[in-house]
């Protein structure tokens, strides 16, 4: 039997769209402001915990980058009954993990188990949050450790942009350094500072306990009214002030790394907060310019000029003002033209609407990978935290599809108008400065630096 031609020039069309929901979940607040969120998976036989508090990154003393990120690996590192080993030895025989960090909004501990050793493995999650000790010795090694990885970077391209560009868009401010801090905060923290910082911003007010997998909601707010409700209570530290640096134009950071076989870019400014009024047209906006393989960016550099293995850009999202940032790997012979290409595509997205296809394509890429979010437990249980620090409202997600459907593109180019600005951005390249510099000066006032 025949079968019939295919047109191998042409995409198969997309299928129907499955209609999707978020996973039903509990949300609750104890009297001295914790958050508790458990979505229950009856059908898996884990579990992952995890208590957020308002520590993050973005609390960083001005004379002390690092000091929030250190404060968090430093929670699971020993309490006032426990050492480090000891966690890792009980843990271990839960046959599950327990570890602490922190991002740029928050400090954290989570722990993962099988779900018949709920109880157990919450204790120990308490225990690290409500606890620690921070042992000195476990300060020194961890103090030794960054400080080493801060010299390893030296080396990587990629976070060397990613440094200069920081400091060139923020300055001083908690935004303007890696989260790890800079060598010589690091060198400087005393163990009481760390003491302070905890004193001052772990408590319940603005954190949350999100809990995923088999467990039963009433089980697991008993366990917490049991073990958290007589924490007390605190008001929330309150979003501290971020203010970037003014660029008046575009300004060109230079590092020079004379070996290089390729030029590291990142370009961008400082943008708006993650709750800042329509995500949704940012979404799609940077989906459009740069966000997804045949973004306009990716389409211009890779497709039609071959000078990069692609480009990306982003609206980073964070509490506080983080920045809109391009970033690609290129040719080094070929950055001066990979400069004026991004901005006048920038320029051209600002300018013109987007056409009915792009928009199209956008949104249906962005609706339909949505669902792609949320496969497994630590992905609920990361958009369940999402909703607690950005205080989204429970009902979020169910109406996130329908808000991208509802974007025009008259609102995409209003938003870029407001939010891109390619005469006033950080253009920050990692490679040879002698081949560089020529190239790039005719974009902006430059500045050679060493790594």
């Amino acid at each position: 039997m025949s079968r019939p031609a295919v047109d191998r020039r042409r995409p198969p069309p997309p299928g129907v769209r499955r209609p999707f929901r978020f996973p039903p979940f509990a949300h609750r607040r104890l009297a001295n402001g914790l958050d508790l969120w458990v979505a229950p998976f009856p059908h898996l036989p884990l579990v992952d915990l995890e208590i957020v508090v308002d520590a993050g990154g973005q609390h960083a003393p001005r004379h002390r980058p690092g000091l929030p990120s250190l404060h968090g690996a430093l929670l699971s590192e020993g309490t006032e009954s426990l050492t480090a080993p000891q966690i890792a030895q009980r843990m271990e025989r839960l046959g599950g993990t327990l570890s602490s960090g922190v991002d740029w909004n928050v400090a954290g501990a989570s722990a993962s188990a099988l779900a018949v050793h709920l109880e157990a493995a919450f204790e120990l999650l308490v225990e690290v949050v409500r606890r620690p000790s921070f042992p000195a010795q476990e300060v020194e090694r961890l103090r030794r450790q960054r400080l080493a990885e801060l010299l390893r970077q030296r080396d990587q391209p990629r976070a060397l942009a990613e440094r200069h560009f920081a400091r060139t868009v923020y300055g001083d401010a908690p935004y303007g350094f890696p989260l790890l801090g800079s060598e010589a905060a690091l060198q400087a923290i005393e163990r009481p500072e760390i003491v302070d910082f905890y004193r001052r911003h772990v408590h319940p007010g603005g954190a949350a306990l999100v809990a995923t997998g088999d467990v039963d909601p009433e089980r697991l707010m008993a366990l917490a009214e049991a073990a958290l409700a007589d924490w007390p209570a605190a008001e929330p530290a309150g979003e501290p002030a971020i203010e970037p640096l003014v660029l008046e134009h575009n300004k060109v950071v230079l590092v020079d790394r004379p070996e290089a076989a390729q030029t590291q870019l990142k370009m961008g400014h400082a943008s708006v907060p993650r709750r800042h009024p329509g995500y949704p047209v940012r979404v799609l906006l940077n989906a459009i310019l740069g966000g997804s393989f045949i973004s306009r960016l990716n389409l211009n550099l890779r497709e039609r000029h071959g000078i990069t293995y692609g480009v990306r850009s982003s609206f980073v999202r964070r509490r506080g003002p983080g920045p809109f940032q391009i970033d690609s790997a290129l040719a080094t012979e070929a950055a001066g033209k990979a400069v004026r290409e991004i901005l006048a595509e920038v320029e051209r997205i600002r300018q013109e609407p987007v056409s009915a296809a792009e928009l199209d394509g956008a949104r249906g890429f962005m609706i339909d990978v949505f669902p792609y979010t949320v496969q497994t437990l630590n992905d609920v249980s990361q958009r369940l935290e999402d909703l607690s620090v950005y205080r989204l409202g429970d009902d979020y997600y169910e109406h996130f599809p329908a808000q991208l459907a509802d974007v025009s593109a008259a609102q995409i180019r209003d938003a870029a108008q407001r939010l891109l600005h390619p005469q006033r951005m950080a253009i920050v390249a990692v490679g040879p400065a002698a081949q560089l510099a020529p190239q790039l000066e005719p974009f902006g006032p430059l500045e050679i630096v060493s790594p």
